[in-house]
């Protein structure tokens, strides 16, 4: 099976060395070359890179690959507008990516994501092993959030939303106060659609030791409530959440305990 993934690996430091050189650009087919591919195959090596720098929020890397006749990126390039390249590029060359590792390490030996999340939901007491491997914050999160999705059957454990796009891989214990197990043990994250898991990091709603939903103001008192307002607030609570059927995957007692402590829930059975 191809691994585009470890291709991206091979192929970000050479865009890097390329951006240190004043965004000097590099053809599709040289570009293939210098990773031992057929040149029809780097639309999805650039693919993975370009993926990776716009979720991050990085200047558009590959933008300094192009094609020998045009001396532009393909159709295939979305991370900027097409009418403005020279802007694109001057950021791509002002940016310190030297200060950025290869966010691909990981996939250097031939791992794939899908490995990982594999090994994330068969053992996740091997959570902070993954975590040592990936290192690099963005794919960290990537992998978590497949590794919910798979666990979660594609589905928000609060209203049961199944559209893959609005999901997001939610953290109890938050990212910056987790150990490097948590960050990744899927018992410290609930898969959340995107209003859901806004509500649940305000503190309004959450999960109570026994997997039922609770809702900050059961009563509606702070209203008004619009119908869509009650229907993913006042009318899910005391509903039982769509949890993980293994143990070790749905969320920890510890963790709940410390979103129920920072956001005074109280003791919820």
């Amino acid at each position: 099976m191809v691994n585009h993934v470890e291709r991206a690996y091979r192929a970000w430091p050479i865009l890097v060395s390329r951006a240190e050189e004043d965004s000097a650009a590099i053809t599709y087919g040289d570009l293939a070359a210098q990773i031992g591919i057929h040149h029809r195959a780097i639309r999805y090596v650039l693919s993975v890179v370009q993926d990776y720098c716009m979720q991050e929020g990085l200047p558009p890397l590959t933008i300094l690959a192009v094609n020998a006749e045009t001396g532009n990126p393909g159709h295939g390039f979305i991370a900027w507008d097409m009418d403005d390249l020279e802007r694109g590029r001057a950021e791509v060359s002002a940016f310190r990516w030297a200060d950025f590792e290869n966010p691909f390490v990981f996939a250097a030996d031939g791992t794939t994501e899908g490995d990982l999340v594999r090994e994330l939901v068969k053992r996740p007491a091997t959570a902070k092993d993954v975590y040592a491997r990936i290192r690099v914050r963005g794919m960290l999160q990537v992998v978590f959030r497949k590794a919910l999705l798979r666990v979660y059957q594609g589905r928000c454990a609060i209203c049961g939303l199944s559209f893959e796009d609005a999901l997001e891989a939610a953290h109890l214990i938050p990212w910056n106060e987790a150990s490097p197990q948590e960050r990744m043990d899927p018992a410290n994250g609930i898969l959340l659609c995107a209003t859901h898991h806004k509500l649940l990091d305000a503190g309004q709603i959450t999960i109570t030791r026994s997997g039922r939903i609770e809702y900050c103001d059961p009563d509606g008192t702070n209203g008004p409530y619009s119908a869509s307002d009650k229907s993913i607030s006042l009318n899910l609570h005391r509903k039982r959440a769509f949890l993980p059927a293994a143990s070790n995957h749905r969320p920890s007692e510890e963790a709940l305990a410390h979103h129920h402590r920072v956001h005074k829930w109280g003791d919820l059975a």
